[in-house]
């Protein structure tokens, strides 16, 4: 139980060395999650993420552990709108698909598991902890131009691979509903939804699915204090979770470091709310993922 459809395994090696991080997914192997995605932030990171979950793999030494994590690894490859992937996104998109192909038409034993691009979308929150350095003062109104031209592109690609898509989407909903009117391709997830019930209301009727992050846990924030009613009225055959880690960790761990473990209390919470157990609540949400993503 407990899957995952978002972390950085990247980010979660940098800030905890791969040691701890081989301890961690061990332990994530105990919980026997159907389903764990990672996913990166530029156009071929997806080389370094696989080889680093390789090195993973080759220090546990528990055969069950190893199959476990195995099966359940999936990859998504998407380009996040930093000041440099919008200025250069004709290049970067033209070698993101190249990426993909190559990737998933390759002799690697993950090939078949890259199911996803993503994330993608478009950023606005400029003292968010995802972004160091990202200034708003950078982002003129022809770079904010540019930045939905660079998800429209992407969204493009999930069309033309015919690839579900995960939606980034922070502080800029007027912005992701005109480029998702435009492009019309609604096959994906709202990745750790962040916004009220009518932003909902506007993506389930497009088609997307709704996932949540520890931030639903914050409920009582001025920007989150309708989502506890929220994770209630997303039907159950369009919601999916994810620990967003290393970001975003959820009550009762809130501001500390996240580690994809912690799904668990997003799990409990969201499964208090709909008054279900959690274990109903991975068995749903491990429906949705076999949906989305054809698996």
């Amino acid at each position: 139980m407990y899957s995952d459809s978002l972390f950085n395994l990247n980010k979660i090696i940098d800030q905890n060395g791969l040691d701890s991080t081989c301890d961690l997914f061990s332990r994530i192997a105990d919980y026997k999650p159907e389903f764990l995605i990672d996913c990166g932030i530029s156009s071929d990171d997806i080389y370094s993420r696989i080889k680093k979950f390789n090195q993973i793999l080759e220090q546990i030494e528990d055969e069950q552990t190893k199959t476990t994590l195995k099966n359940s690894m999936y990859f998504a490859c998407g380009i996040m709108p930093d000041l440099d992937s919008v200025e250069n996104r004709f290049n970067a998109v033209e070698e993101l698909e190249q990426t993909i192909n190559d990737f998933k038409n390759s002799d690697d034993e993950f090939a078949s598991r890259l199911i996803a691009i993503g994330p993608c979308g478009i950023d606005h929150d400029w003292d968010s902890v995802e972004y160091e350095g990202r200034y708003h003062d950078f982002f003129d109104n022809n770079t904010i131009d540019d930045e939905r031209n660079l998800f429209a592109l992407e969204l493009t690609l999930g069309k033309k691979l015919d690839m579900p898509v995960i939606v980034h989407s922070r502080k800029g909903f007027k912005d992701t509903q005109d480029v998702l009117k435009t492009v019309k391709w609604n096959k994906g997830v709202i990745h750790g939804f962040a916004y009220n019930q009518s932003e909902v209301e506007f993506f389930l009727d497009m088609g997307w699915y709704i996932s949540f992050s520890g931030t639903v846990t914050y409920a009582g924030k001025k920007s989150f204090t309708d989502m506890s009613d929220l994770v209630s009225y997303v039907p159950k055959d369009r919601i999916l979770i994810e620990s967003d880690s290393p970001y975003y960790a959820p009550v009762p761990i809130k501001n500390s470091q996240n580690t994809p473990e912690n799904i668990k209390y997003i799990y409990e919470y969201i499964a208090s709310k709909r008054n279900i157990s959690s274990r109903k609540l991975s068995e749903i949400v491990d429906n949705n993922f076999r949906k989305l993503f054809c698996l």
